[in-house]
């Protein structure tokens, strides 16, 4: 009789908090400009109603007119194909107009954009660093010159920030542009922004009600001062479901949790790895108790960060129903079927080929075998001895660095280090004259 069990671990919640005073918007928000542009339109008369200014944005969405002059198009080959990838200023992002050529249109940048009179000059991102831990400094020009000041109305600044995840900077993984907020100030400090491990670039724009110019070219990149900690234990580890909340934060996104478990005698047990908030454990045995262990894993880079382990006893007894305990037996973790399958001759290299037979545990979750091979005896005493290893998640394998005439010993381990090996093999490689005859051709030569 066997008994099962479930052990839930808590998600690691990885949701920011937003403890920032400053007005926050969704990624799910869209065109962050042309919404702008609206809410100073249509809030110049604040006395009207919230209905009233509703439909006015919804109006000023619909009938946008962006400014700026549609570049001249020289009838391109797919204008014959009438392709209409728009049909207002509103269905095109950021500062693209809905332009028409022949019988098709399409969203293009305007040429004259940077020129065009009476729009607020881009803004130029002076400064973006980190003042205090998960805190960013952001600073920015209102342009240069006349074109500056002689905007009439209210500006809004709007910030937006990308970033990727890694210890080193790479452009090709960042991410959408995530709008931060929006204010008539040009310089602002925002909390709970940085988190550890990521890069940041960050732009602004300048929008009046009768448009922008767009955004301004974003900061050289930075990540935060402090780097990823290690994620944190599983919280309220228990052996039946549990309502998940209050969970810790990690600065990383989990990996995988990794379980260990044993019974309170030397040698039972084992360890499973789980990508999931649970695992099932099959095969315990009634009236003992079980120690169970879970860690949590996140991998940053080519390394990984490890958390404590949380832990918890678990007592099967009163789960037998009247069925004696069965006796405790150890299971058995050798490697078996150690065999050689051919030594091999290419370009001028030998290679002996081995397999095993796969344990249990790597069959249902596949690890790491160790492979062990040191020259024993050689012909030639010119010939070095060697002691070599290798690490393979495959049954096979392909031994290396083999000379002729000489004499080695194979072990394979399920671990780096055992006491004792787990399995061991004898090889011979015969002289060259040997693969001389079996390779039959004249690459081998064995004068040297």
């Amino acid at each position: 009789m066997y008994v099962r069990v479930f052990v839930l671990l808590l998600l690691v919640s990885l949701t920011p908090l937003v403890l920032s005073k400053t007005r926050r918007f969704s990624r799910s928000q869209t065109n962050s400009l042309s919404k702008a542009r609206c809410d100073l339109t249509c809030f110049e008369n604040s006395r009207a109603s919230k209905s009233k200014i509703q439909q006015c944005r919804q109006q000023c969405r619909s009938q946008e007119q962006k400014p700026g002059t549609c570049p001249k198009q020289d009838s391109p080959k797919w204008a014959a194909a009438c392709v209409e990838a728009c049909s207002s200023d509103s269905q095109c992002d950021g500062t693209q107009r809905c332009c028409h050529h022949g019988c098709g249109a399409s969203c293009s940048e305007p040429t004259d954009l940077l020129t065009l009179p009476g729009l607020p000059a881009m803004p130029i991102m002076e400064e973006a660093k980190e003042k205090r831990r998960g805190k960013v400094q952001l600073k920015w020009s209102d342009g240069v010159g006349d074109l500056a000041r002689a905007v009439p109305g209210r500006i809004l600044y709007v910030v937006e920030e990308q970033h990727h995840l890694g210890p080193k900077y790479e452009e090709m993984r960042l991410g959408d542009w995530n709008m931060l907020l929006r204010t008539n100030k040009t310089k602002v400090s925002l909390r709970d922004v940085l988190k550890p491990g990521r890069w940041y670039r960050f732009r602004v724009a300048a929008v009046s009600a009768s448009g922008t110019r767009g955004f301004s070219v974003p900061n050289p990149p930075f990540t935060a001062r402090r780097g990823p900690r290690p994620p944190p234990k599983p919280k309220k580890l228990k052996i039946r479901p549990v309502k998940m909340e209050n969970e810790p934060q990690s600065d990383l996104p989990i990996l995988r949790y990794k379980v260990f478990w044993s019974r309170r005698a030397r040698g039972v047990g084992g360890e499973l790895d789980s990508t999931q908030n649970q695992m099932e454990i099959k095969d315990l045995q009634p009236n003992s108790q079980y120690f169970l262990q879970v860690q949590t894993i996140s991998q940053f880079g080519l390394g990984k960060l490890r958390s404590a382990k949380a832990e918890i006893f678990y007592n099967t007894t009163g789960n037998n129903k009247g069925f004696p305990p069965e006796p405790l037996q150890r299971k058995e973790n050798r490697i078996r079927g150690l065999k050689l399958h051919k030594i091999v001759w290419y370009n001028h290299k030998l290679k002996a080929r081995i397999s095993w037979e796969p344990l249990p545990s790597v069959h249902e979750h596949p690890g790491r075998y160790y492979v062990n091979w040191r020259t024993t005896k050689c012909q030639n005493p010119k010939n070095l001895k060697k002691n070599l290893s290798a690490t393979t998640e495959q049954t096979t394998f392909e031994i290396y660095e083999l000379e002729y005439h000489c004499s080695y010993v194979v072990n394979v381990n399920k671990y780096s280090k055992p006491k004792v090996p787990e399995s061991e093999l004898q090889i011979k490689v015969p002289g060259c004259e040997y693969f001389k005859k079996k390779v039959n051709v004249t690459a081998v030569n064995c004068d040297t």
